[in-house]
């Protein structure tokens, strides 16, 4: 039973590692060509990225304990606080703010407002924790004994936090705290917080295996066929724009995840990628300052042979300092924990 964690906590980290190298990859290309958002190659980096991120960060809840008391909570509440604010606090103000001399996250007002520039993840991530905390805690509280029961009052309260930020949206500006954001990704969290209750159920018979991977299958073949045919990253905001963005998005993620499963199952590369997992926090902090080093002053084209070498050299240029990066900051148990909000 022990091992069988340990391989799924490996596989999380796998699925873990590819998001982030996609986030790494994406943001090379958008530094250093002109064009690079209209391409395919960034609609498939974009479908995936951060929606895959989030359904792993709600399906690692499956890891965590039940939230039976109020302790319990607010133990809850200060290690997500310390684990996602402290390093947008540190990375926003001191690092880019005083050291890097940007004066955009100095200003607290302008910083507050206009998130998606900055680190919004982690205010998105911590957002969405500390609700689906909430309404656990209340879910455990209310219905202990009974597993259906539980898994709709978690479900009615977590969309009570959901209306909730619209009001504060509303009354804000949905651009406040990445409002806007959290909102359209508080459906992955809980789609993964799903999958991880039930995956161990589905793989004890050979039905659920086969219905596993006809999903997988279907997810994939979906995806494959709207990405093809338009450009996600383009599309409007619109209601079904976005509900056709999302579902497309979640197809990806589902058929990514059968991917994992099978690098895993076959050895190749799982060890390199569960480390960039295991250390995707530092991965996402870090390389926004190590971005597009080498520049034209004229950007070429992606699919032109400058533009393809001058992608490839930095993404090359930009993983590699930033392993450097996580490996020294690694040395420093007080270093670490101000940067990355980790003690160990």
């Amino acid at each position: 039973m022990q091992a069988k964690t340990e391989n799924r906590n490996q596989f999380v980290d796998i699925m873990r590692g590819i998001a982030m190298l996609l986030v790494v990859l994406g943001h090379t290309m958008t530094g250093c060509t002109v064009d690079s958002q209209k391409s395919f190659i960034f609609n498939i980096i974009w479908s995936l990225q951060m929606p895959l991120f989030i359904l792993i960060s709600g399906y690692v809840t499956k890891y965590s304990r039940p939230i039976s008391n109020s302790k319990g909570l607010w133990k809850y509440v200060k290690r997500r606080t310390v684990a996602y604010m402290l390093p947008w606090a540190v990375w926003s103000f001191l690092v880019r703010g005083i050291i890097f001399g940007e004066d955009d996250f100095l200003n607290v007002k302008h910083l507050l407002w206009n998130m998606d520039s900055g680190y919004w993840f982690l205010a998105t991530i911590w957002t969405i924790s500390m609700i689906f905390g909430i309404a656990s805690f209340v879910a455990e509280r209310l219905s202990k004994e009974n597993l259906l029961k539980r898994q709709i009052v978690l479900l009615g309260f977590y969309l009570v936090g959901m209306i909730l930020l619209v009001g504060i949206g509303a009354i804000l500006g949905l651009s406040f705290f990445a409002i806007k954001l959290t909102l359209y990704y508080m459906p992955f969290y809980y789609a993964g917080f799903l999958y991880g209750q039930f995956d161990d159920r589905m793989k004890e018979s050979e039905i659920g295996k086969k219905i596993i991977d006809s999903v997988v299958a279907i997810c994939f073949v979906v995806w494959l066929f709207i990405i093809l045919r338009i450009s996600l990253y383009e599309m409007s905001d619109g209601g079904s724009a976005i509900i056709l963005r999302a579902a497309t998005s979640l197809s990806g993620c589902i058929a990514v995840c059968g991917l994992c499963k099978g690098i895993f199952s076959s050895k190749i590369g799982g060890g390199t990628l569960a480390w960039v997992g295991e250390h995707s926090l530092e991965v996402y902090l870090t390389h926004y300052l190590l971005l597009s080093l080498i520049r034209l002053d004229k950007a070429p084209t992606l699919y032109s042979p400058m533009g393809l070498s001058l992608v490839l050299v930095n993404y090359v240029i930009t993983v590699a300092l930033t392993v450097m990066a996580i490996v020294m900051m690694s040395q420093n148990a007080v270093l670490r924990f101000i940067l990355t909000g980790k003690k160990k």
